[in-house]
């Protein structure tokens, strides 16, 4: 346990640098969507109301800072930009807009409101590794330490902090991800209807942050029948029905939003209308025989930011390294549930693995119903933390040793912290 307190220890020591390193020194913005995200704050923050898609401009100060002129006005007419002049995330849920709304208000400088914004998203990491904490102990009781270790892995990825420091809505969807999977697992252990109530608002809060997280939906209703095939009076019954009703009540007003807006559930429709000329000049369709390799193609791979992509493509020994990491926590995933065979079910560990495997769902819809680019690893990052802890859960399930499992994750943190210092002179400063 003492090797165990010291990996964990580092691991969330290296968090805390490498994010703060990563919030100060990364070039506002990232070019992953976050001056867009930052426009959804800042409209919140200043109309106290919803950025309305197709219709919102994105902010001048925004444009400026990205046009590298800030604090001086920027030359950039937002109304003949394109894509680049909206405030082209609109759509997405706004309950992580709403929560970072005060600490927009911390600053007058909109340079230093990006950075606090920055610093919001690793206190939520830090929030998120107390929470895989607790469900760590839940689930594996004695032997936490090994979870929590195995999770942070996940946490640590140069993938994982760099969303989660750059301003957007994943920097909540991952420790409510995980607070929604504890109380699922807390009412499936206890057979408490009761508890599912929580674990229903938890369910809207989770859709409110990100629609990725509608995956959540499907555990909840799962662990709901698994409770009512063993409780089933009218009682039971009742706690069970509002613990959904509660999460649909939640996610309601903004549903009504967007029908008043855009004459739909979500605006989708909109979204691909606005995007397809820069994402999908040609127009080319995505057809159910690419599946299999674009999701091991690309969510097997999560380890590196989107675009650090080629950052491994010169370190022959880094590349072979991240690539036996990588192998060690999806592949490996997949692989032990199906070892585990029924006792998948009976330990409670298939409430672990079920999220990923609708978050891959819901990604293949994505990419096949909506014609969309929905395979991309970023997108399964809230439901990876959890996807680690259920790696180490099940291999100790197969082992009376605790030892094998904590030299690995020992080995692959020390790969973590090195690849982090090799990535290190890739972060720009602003």
């Amino acid at each position: 346990m003492a090797v165990l307190a010291l990996v964990v220890a580092v691991e969330v020591l290296a968090v805390v640098v490498f994010g703060s390193i990563t919030a100060v020194r990364y070039p506002l913005w990232s070019i992953v969507d976050e001056g867009a995200h930052f426009d959804n704050i800042a409209y919140i923050a200043e109309h106290g109301s919803l950025p309305v898609l197709g219709k919102t401009l994105a902010n001048e100060q925004v444009l400026a800072i990205a046009q590298g002129v800030y604090p001086r006005h920027t030359t950039i007419d937002p109304r003949t930009d394109g894509l680049g002049g909206l405030s082209y995330e609109a759509f997405q849920p706004p309950l992580y807009y709403l929560v970072a709304t005060p600490v927009y208000f911390l600053s007058g400088n909109y340079h230093t409101k990006a950075i606090l914004l920055r610093f919001f998203g690793l206190f939520l990491l830090l929030v998120a590794i107390a929470l895989l904490a607790r469900l760590s102990r839940l689930v594996l009781r004695e032997r936490w330490l090994a979870g929590l270790a195995g999770g942070l892995l996940v946490l640590l990825m140069p993938g994982f902090v760099v969303r989660m420091v750059t301003i957007s809505n994943m920097a909540l969807a991952v420790p409510i991800l995980i607070a929604t999977v504890t109380e699922l697992w807390i009412a499936w252990q206890r057979a408490s209807p009761r508890r599912l109530v929580a674990a229903g608002i938890l369910v809207g809060c989770s859709v409110l942050t990100d629609l990725y997280l509608a995956e959540l939906v499907p555990v909840l209703l799962a662990v709901t029948i698994s409770i009512l095939v063993r409780r089933r009076t009218r009682r039971d019954v009742m706690w069970s029905a509002t613990g959904g009703a509660l999460a649909a009540l939640l996610v309601l007003p903004w549903v009504v939003f967007n029908e008043v807006e855009y004459g739909a559930l979500t605006a989708g429709n909109l979204v691909k209308a606005e995007q397809t000329p820069i994402i999908n000049p040609d127009h080319l369709r995505h057809t159910v025989s690419q599946l299999p390799g674009l999701t091991v193609q690309n969510l097997f791979h999560p380890l590196m930011p989107q675009e650090w992509g080629a950052a491994l493509a010169s370190h022959a020994l880094l590349s072979y390294l991240a690539s036996t990491f990588e192998v060690l926590l999806v592949p490996a995933a997949l692989v032990l549930a199906l070892a585990l065979g029924r006792r998948l079910f009976t330990t409670g560990y298939w409430i672990l693995i079920l999220p990923w495997l609708g978050n891959v769902v819901i990604c293949w819809y994505v990419q096949i119903g909506q014609q969309w680019q929905g395979l991309v690893a970023r997108y399964t990052y809230p439901s990876l933390a959890v996807l680690g802890l259920f790696v180490v859960a099940a291999a100790l399930s197969f082992t009376r040793s605790v030892k094998p499992v904590v030299a690995t994750i020992a080995t692959s943190t020390l790969f973590l912290v090195g690849l982090w210092v090799h990535l290190l002179p890739a972060i720009r400063t602003s």
